[in-house]
């Protein structure tokens, strides 16, 4: 299908640009469809709205940052776009269970 492959495409130019400020409205543009259209289309191919795919994939990222760098948690925080280290610990905490500090040191 072409929307698969639409969709698949998107996914693949958000993973490069989770460092960047994403929002519906720019991820629709790239894609060429209604804000509206691209949610639902993205829900129905991915099983995961659009905001909570990216939102997935910046904390991801993060944890990942987290293990493999010595860098405080507020930078790892703003560099994958969140607001305040507190915001990004909450976050971090309601996907992984554990806080960003004790992922780093016991996982």
């Amino acid at each position: 299908m072409i929307q698969t492959s639409i969709i698949q495409d998107l996914v693949f130019w958000i993973e490069g640009h989770l460092e960047e400020p994403l929002n519906v409205k720019r991820v629709a543009s790239k894609s060429g469809y209604s804000q509206w259209h691209l949610q639902r289309l993205f829900k129905d191919i991915t099983g995961d709205s659009l905001a909570y795919y990216i939102r997935k994939k910046r904390l991801q990222s993060a944890a990942s940052e987290l293990k493999q760098s010595k860098r405080s948690i507020a930078e790892i925080a703003y560099q994958y776009q969140f607001d305040s280290q507190q915001s990004f610990t909450r976050a971090f905490k309601k996907m992984f269970s554990t806080t960003p500090s004790d992922y780093r040191y016991h996982n």
